[in-house]
């Protein structure tokens, strides 16, 4: 059986480890972007990947951008990751019914947020 594909793309090295580590110890394939540009590139040549884990503040093309992009043509689930201060804050653009159900990813890895620019911006796309 074919393991489930997740995109993570963040500019930052560190964390894209940090969530890619998990996901292979949770036996996922793991596919790295460092930007916006090369994420939308690596998904239009990968049309089997399951989830998309999607930092908000990058070069080149921030992740609002990729997901108005990938909405065009695709409603793959996309969790927005992003890091203020020391917190680190998880925005999902599905319910985490949806997520877990589409993904199968185990729910102790989602922290929600209440943050409204998030939930505002999620809710416009």
């Amino acid at each position: 059986m074919a393991r489930i594909k997740i995109l993570v793309v963040d500019d930052e090295a560190r964390m894209r480890k940090i969530v890619r580590d998990f996901l292979v110890h949770k036996d996922f394939d793991v596919i790295e972007a460092e930007n916006g540009e090369q994420a939308v590139d690596i998904f239009f040549k990968n049309k089997n990947i399951a989830l998309i884990i999607l930092d908000v503040m990058m070069p080149k093309m921030d992740g609002w951008q990729v997901v108005r992009t990938i909405r065009g043509y695709s409603q793959v689930p996309i969790i927005m990751l992003t890091a203020k201060g020391e917190a680190f804050y998880i925005c999902n653009l599905l319910s985490r019914d949806e997520v877990a159900e589409q993904t199968q990813l185990p729910m102790e890895i989602y922290t929600w947020t209440d943050n409204e620019n998030f939930t505002e911006k999620a809710r416009d796309i």
